[in-house]
């Protein structure tokens, strides 16, 4: 796996990093496509009192779970004079940026405005990511993408979803049904950032 749209293979590319300070906040604009994120269960907690958390089913029936990063509109709502106004406690979808994990291949956004073929921090050289770059959530990562498919199967119930929206061609649901279910409890408390 070579190339996704402008997403390119770490493995085979030698590319760095030129810093957020210079950029104009694309990868937090809606209307540049950056709109919501696929989520993994581990990300639950670190997104829920800050963004909505929404499911969506593919045309196959497959269920999706997402993090909403904006309305599909414009830039997030935590995107203020410039910067991220709670880096801190920003998605890890943001974090990762503009690294992104694809089953067992780690990706690169090549649209990055701040990733070139030869100046700044280095994302990856010689096949091997600057652990600079590397999170926990990297670790094992097709493990937790199927923990969470198979959490996504537990709860494929159509009748317990209700429509709530749709954002860049995203139809987006929310979980209707009664469940103790912490991920579902989290999903739930986080509708309260929904903006569609």
């Amino acid at each position: 796996m070579e190339r996704i749209g402008s997403f390119v293979n770490s493995a085979s590319n030698d590319l760095f990093f030129n810093g957020c300070s210079s950029c104009e906040g694309l990868c937090c604009n809606g209307l540049k496509g950056f709109a919501a994120s696929p989520l993994i269960l581990e990300d639950f907690e670190a997104v829920y009192q800050h963004f909505a958390i929404v499911f969506s089913f593919d045309g196959e029936g497959e269920l999706g779970v997402y993090v909403m990063l904006n309305d599909g509109k414009g830039h997030c709502n935590y995107f203020l004079n410039n910067q991220c106004s709670i880096y801190e406690h920003r998605t890890p979808a943001c974090r990762l940026y503009p690294i992104s994990p694809y089953f067992e291949h780690i990706l690169v956004d090549t649209a990055c405005p701040s990733v070139n073929p030869d100046m700044g921090k280095m994302i990856c050289k010689d096949g091997k990511l600057n652990e600079a770059f590397y999170t926990q959530r990297l670790e094992n990562f097709v493990a937790k993408r199927e923990a969470t498919k198979a959490f996504l199967e537990s709860i494929k119930h159509e009748e317990h979803f209700t429509y709530c929206g749709e954002v860049l061609g995203l139809p987006l649901f929310r979980y209707a049904g009664q469940s103790d279910n912490p991920y579902i409890k989290m999903h739930q408390m986080s509708l309260c950032h929904l903006k569609t």
